[in-house]
């Protein structure tokens, strides 16, 4: 029965079943090793100046590679990225622990080793962010990214446990060892998964062999121009030579399509800002649990279990879910939803003799709200971005998720000292109550139309009388030299305007460009059609988006 059920998946499920079983096996053993290493400098050092090395050597080096994972991902074969990473560790973990069975047992070793497995997780973050939507169609991608988000919270569950019965029970170097195997799982997957090229779709292995299909079968990926933005570029074009230019040109020209586009931006900022904001509930829980319940280890164990449980149910409801309305509703929602529940945090700390079962509650309850937020904001990104820009906004973001909650404690963690807990739950959950309101002026109804707004809307002076007169009945302000949706109509004084049609059979589209001033306007047949023979797409309800939903 369930080989049956197996056969009936379309091919595309089946790439990412394994995929993101490879992930996970290299997950798992990744998070083991990071568990081993953090006991090992824990009981032998017994230092805090090691623990901040360490801590250092863990997260440093991912931030400091990000800028270029990111071009990398937007240049290269994702896949071979991600297999070189995974490869790169597992080469680091075995020497490890060779030098470890021989009896190298320094504590510099293990900085070293910590170093090179940051390297490559910054590698690999983005690189992976980047591959999701390459191998998953658009309408699928919610379900995919919370599966993605289960794995990752489970094997966080699993990692202390695992990792602590493997310690007591063989040496620390069988635990590298274990990474090793584990890796090379993921990495075999990957050499033989059939992958859709980034840039031209054409669907190969690692190797570059072409699995051939049974009549009638389709992959089912998404092509490299379906489910893009609808914002006219001629970045794909550019981008087919990105190799020309240099890795600092690349990344600043990601930087550069964040400050164009004002949604993009704001949204990048909420995200940075939240984070930073979630830093006393993240990092500094266990000193609101010595101050306000006692020293017993075994609360904050229990809080810790609890709200990564919470985590992996809510990434299990989001994955069965597969689909929301709105993607920026849940973002809202669910950041809504995490103040409140800091704010109740708070005041649990400040009445007397406080239950310990309600902060587990809590924990519990803000662990299944997580995974709605990252999940809904990932795919944001991933439906929302070109596709050739996915590599540098999700280094952007990695950067920013690794940097955020490091920065937090730095400014929270002074004030902990200076003040109350509760009083510093209290502020951070009203702070984030009024971050999560400006949203709704930053972030227009209509971003997830896929119209990206430009950072300048306004219309240029001399640009009025060159471009081609198309009313903007809906009073956005973007501005007709910008993107045009709808009935568009030439008045006949273009005078700087070159018109040219540009049919390529794959799409009827026609395209003029005023060369003068780079304006450009497109518009697609189907785009003037709502379903009705002979009825025109006009937007008569007057929210910015055709009647047939599609045609920007």
């Amino acid at each position: 029965m369930l080989r049956g059920r197996f056969r009936l998946t379309e091919r595309w499920q089946r790439v990412n079943l394994a995929f993101l079983g490879g992930q996970a096996a290299s997950l798992l053993g990744s998070g083991l090793v990071q568990f081993a290493i953090i006991w090992y400098v824990t009981l032998e050092a017994n230092s805090g100046t090691s623990m901040m090395i360490i801590t250092l050597a863990s997260f440093v080096p991912q931030l400091l590679i990000a800028p270029f994972s990111g071009v990398w991902a937007d240049r290269y074969d994702r896949r071979w990225l991600i297999i070189l990473a995974d490869g790169g560790i597992a080469l680091a973990t075995l020497a490890l622990a060779v030098l470890f069975l021989l009896g190298y047992d320094h504590i510099w070793i293990i900085y070293v080793a910590a170093i090179i497995r940051s390297l490559g997780g910054g590698i690999q973050g983005p690189a992976i962010n980047a591959f999701v939507p390459q191998i998953t169609p658009k309408r699928e991608l919610l379900r995919v990214n919370g599966i993605n988000t289960t794995i990752n919270n489970v094997t966080s569950l699993l990692s202390p446990i695992l990792g602590g019965t493997l310690l007591t029970l063989f040496p620390l170097w069988v635990v590298f060892m274990v990474d090793v195997g584990t890796a090379a799982i993921a990495i075999i997957i990957m050499f033989f998964l059939p992958v859709p090229d980034q840039k031209t779709g054409k669907v190969t292995t690692a190797l570059g062999t072409e699995p051939k299909l049974r009549e009638g079968d389709v992959w089912g990926f998404p092509t490299p121009d379906d489910d893009g933005p609808e914002e006219v570029t001629k970045v794909a074009d550019e981008e087919v030579g990105v190799t020309k230019e240099t890795i600092g040109k690349q990344f600043r020209k990601g930087f550069s399509y964040v400050r164009k586009h004002r949604s993009i931006k704001n949204l990048m900022l909420t995200y940075a800002f939240f984070m930073v904001l979630l830093a006393p509930v993240a990092i500094l829980t266990p000193l609101f649990i010595r101050r306000t319940f006692g020293e017993d280890v075994w609360r904050i164990s229990a809080s810790q279990t609890a709200l990564f449980a919470g985590m992996a149910v809510g990434g299990l409801i989001v994955s069965i879910r597969g689909r929301f309305r709105s993607h920026l509703q849940v973002v809202r929602t669910s950041g809504f939803s995490v103040a409140a529940l800091t704010l109740f945090l708070a005041i649990l700390g400040m009445i007397p003799s406080p239950k310990f079962f309600f902060l587990v509650v809590l924990a519990f309850a803000l662990g299944t709200i997580v995974p709605f937020y990252t999940t809904a904001m990932t795919t944001l990104f991933q439906e929302n971005v070109e596709r050739s820009y996915h590599g540098r906004i999700f280094a952007l973001l990695y950067m920013i998720g690794s940097a955020a909650i490091p920065l937090g404690t730095v400014v929270f963690g002074p004030m902990a000292d200076l003040f109350d807990m509760a009083h510093v739950l209290l502020a951070t959950s009203v702070a984030q109550l009024l971050l999560l309101l400006t949203t709704f002026k930053t972030i227009p109804v209509n971003f997830e139309s896929g119209v990206l707004i430009p950072d300048d809307p306004s219309p240029k002076k001399d640009d009025r009388d060159a471009t081609d007169t198309a009313d903007d009945s809906d009073d956005d302000g973007i501005a007709d030299n910008k993107e045009v949706t709808g009935n568009t109509t030439d008045d006949g004084n273009d005078r700087n305007t070159s018109d040219t049609v540009d049919d390529r059979n794959t799409s009827d589209t026609e395209k003029e460009e005023d060369i003068g001033n780079h304006i450009s306007v497109t518009y697609t047949d189907n785009s003037f059609y709502n379903g009705k023979d002979g009825d025109t797409g006009d937007d008569n309800n007057d929210d910015g988006v055709n009647n047939n939903g599609g045609g920007v």
